[in-house]
């Protein structure tokens, strides 16, 4: 038999190869998170018009687009008062009851 077949050192081989696959993988996952920049977010009104429109080609029912017109709106909120103001508010993302009196919807324009 040949002498690196060996069991102990097949078991520190196959370790060693489990070590730098797990090591590439993390080394992938830490490049494409590096790799996003702030180009890559949506603004709040960008996505209300992109939902209006699939809304308006029937994609989305009507308490779908409500929903997504609600859990939007402390955002466009905020970049609305962002405007005026020259400061925008912290939201709580947590904070994404409908049932909350203080969010505020906002009809179609």
């Amino acid at each position: 038999m040949l002498a690196w077949a060996t069991p102990p050192l097949a078991k520190a081989t196959a370790l060693l190869a489990l070590v730098i696959a797990v090591t590439a993988a993390a080394v992938l996952l830490v490049r494409s998170w590096a790799g996003r920049t702030g180009e890559d977010v949506v603004d709040a009104s960008e996505l209300l018009a992109k939902f209006r429109d699939l809304y308006a080609r029937g994609g989305l029912s009507d308490a779908e687009y409500r929903t997504i017109k609600t859990k939007l709106a402390p955002d466009l909120q905020a970049a609305s008062s962002a405007n005026s103001t020259g400061a925008s508010k912290p939201r709580n993302p947590r904070n994404d009851n409908p049932a909350d009196p203080s969010i505020e919807f906002i009809p179609d324009a």
